[in-house]
């Protein structure tokens, strides 16, 4: 009778599952993370730069994300453009509206049904969980929970035309991510 070898790794090279982890992947989520970090700080800070890359490669690894795709660098100047501009303008939005008493405030709970078009996508739950974090960038929202292809958001002012700029947010997101719509 022949014994089945076992083979060993050291914890540091084995996942939960007792296989090796993808260094390959480790390594492209660092530099995305790194590249992110420099684009953002100005290229200073990396005292506090390089344990946040270190962590965010981690987690991706803990995750057991796979490999980002190349392209999305190429991506993400343009999201960030848009995730830049909208953040400003939600925050000088909340700032005005938190200072001036005459401005309307008319809160509300509200439905926003995400994009049936990006629904038969791999990447789809993905690409909820993002817009569910980013939705509160937007100006006066904030999204409280999702379930199935709703989000619940809560807004300053149910007259506002925010579900535009929420469409846009799901385009741009899709767009990064590499979401097909169908």
């Amino acid at each position: 009778m022949q014994r089945q070898r076992s083979t060993k790794h050291s914890a540091a090279g084995a996942d939960r599952s007792g296989g090796v982890i993808n260094w390959k992947s480790g390594i492209h989520w660092g530099l995305l993370s790194a590249l992110v970090w420099a684009l953002l700080s100005g290229g200073s800070g990396w005292y506090l730069g390089l344990p946040v890359i270190l962590a965010a490669t981690a987690t991706a690894h803990w995750l057991r994300l796979p490999a980002p795709d190349p392209r999305v660098v190429l991506r993400l100047p343009r999201f960030f453009a848009f995730y830049l501009r909208t953040l400003w303008q939600g925050g000088w939005d909340v700032a005005r509206r938190a200072l001036s008493p005459s401005l309307p405030i008319d809160p509300a709970w509200t439905t926003y049904e995400l994009q049936r078009r990006y629904r038969d996508d791999p990447l789809y739950p993905r690409l909820r969980l993002l817009m569910s974090a980013l939705i509160g960038l937007l100006p006066g929202t904030l999204s409280a929970r999702y379930q199935a292809h709703e989000l619940q958001v809560h807004v300053l002012d149910q007259q506002q035309d925010w579900v535009s700029t929420a469409r846009r947010l799901e385009d741009e997101l899709a767009r990064l991510l590499g979401v097909k719509a169908s």
